[in-house]
């Protein structure tokens, strides 16, 4: 029985080794931004127009696009620049441009920053979204909030995926929003 039970763990311990997981490739959070996988963010042209920008973040099913210029970053949208800069305003979404209504000069970084200088900034600036530069300046991609959980996540992962369920909170019961 014992040799059975030792035959299994050694097995368990090959599988995980051999493992692919997200959850065997953790990094730490002084490792370069480009270690992380980040989801394609869209960019869009200055000059394009606030409907074109809409189809594009709910067909790419984002948050963000951000705004280039000549090859380099002016700017970013956010969902949250549409409630609070367009919406509920009478514009004619098809003429209007990101231009006018962008969050014109974002904070950046540059794609070797540790990923401990991505969460600094989104806490410091209250933001979810920075553009990602490559060393000359063009557009590299962009780190959102969701790929920093997922990563740590990914770090943690022994301490989250060995929580006790607690069926008892039914903390979702129903899908969230937003």
């Amino acid at each position: 029985m014992q040799t059975e039970f030792d035959d299994e763990l050694t097995r368990m311990d090959e599988l995980e080794q051999a493992s692919d997981a997200a959850i065997n490739k953790a990094l730490s959070l002084d490792d370069a931004i480009s270690q992380l996988e980040l989801r394609k963010h869209p960019i869009v042209q200055t000059g394009t127009t606030l409907q074109s920008v809409i189809d594009t973040l709910r067909n790419k099913k984002v948050g963000c696009v951000m705004v280039e210029s000549n090859r380099k970053i002016a700017g970013v949208m956010t969902e949250r620049d549409f409630l609070l800069r367009a919406i509920g305003k009478g514009l004619d979404m098809n003429k209007e441009i990101i231009d006018d209504f962008m969050t014109a000069n974002p904070e950046t970084l540059q794609v070797d920053d540790p990923i401990a200088f991505a969460l600094n900034k989104m806490h410091v600036f209250g933001i979810r979204h920075i553009p990602i530069l490559n060393q000359d300046n063009s557009i590299y991609g962009m780190v959102s909030v969701k790929d920093v959980i997922a990563h740590i996540g990914n770090y943690y992962a022994d301490q989250i995926v060995n929580l006790p369920s607690q069926p008892d909170r039914k903390a979702l019961d129903r899908p969230e929003g937003g």
